[in-house]
């Protein structure tokens, strides 16, 4: 039996998955309405998955899968979402999310993620995971990934040699935030320090 924590703040959905889950391999363990919360439920029962929200009030599900990464970084994790920008798309799968699921898709489709992801793969709804192989398609000629706008500010901040305060007024966001922005652009680029970004910032922002 699998243990699932489920962060979703609409009633509704939270019935809904909670009737398609019974007498199935996995068991809801606790519900959570916020992005709070579900960081502070992750702590406390250490859930096998965790089926996320993307767009939650106190913390995105973004700002709570970026935390669970640097914390947590073995917790299995599917997003459940409307809809998902580029953007949030490619910093998701940077972020290693196991699976995607669309609350607009059959129901089949989660239990199909949930097993796939039970089992250590990694399943994404069939019209993001082609949105996806159209993105990773639009890589530069030379082989470097395209950079999100966020992204590249992020490393223009570091070439001026802004700290994570500095970046976080600008941004308006956590330092912990940053720190997490910054290990997504460290891994995508192949750098290993904010020293090596700086350096290279003007080869990555050609």
């Amino acid at each position: 039996m699998s243990r699932i924590l489920l962060a979703d703040d609409h009633p509704m959905i939270r019935t809904a998955l909670e009737v398609l889950l019974r007498d199935s391999e996995y068991e809801i363990v606790a519900t959570a309405g916020t992005g709070e919360a579900a960081l502070a439920e992750v702590e406390r029962l250490k859930p096998d998955i965790l089926l996320l929200d993307l767009q939650m009030p106190g913390g995105s599900g973004m700002d709570v899968l970026r935390r669970v990464r640097v914390d947590k970084r073995s917790l299995r994790v599917i997003l459940l979402t409307a809809a998902i920008d580029d953007y949030a798309l490619l910093e998701a799968k940077s972020l290693k999310v196991q699976g995607i699921v669309l609350k607009n898709s059959d129901p089949a489709y989660l239990l199909d993620c949930l097993d796939c992801v039970r089992h250590g793969r990694t399943w994404f709804d069939p019209e993001l995971a082609k949105r996806a192989r159209k993105l990773a398609r639009s890589r530069d000629s030379d082989g470097r990934p395209s950079l999100a706008p966020r992204e590249r500010q992020l490393i223009s901040f570091v070439r001026k040699g802004l700290r994570n305060r500095e970046i976080a007024e600008q941004l308006g966001v956590t330092e912990g935030t940053v720190k997490v922005y910054l290990h997504g652009v460290f891994e995508k680029l192949g750098v290993s320090s904010r020293t090596e970004l700086a350096i290279r910032a003007d080869e990555f922002l050609a």
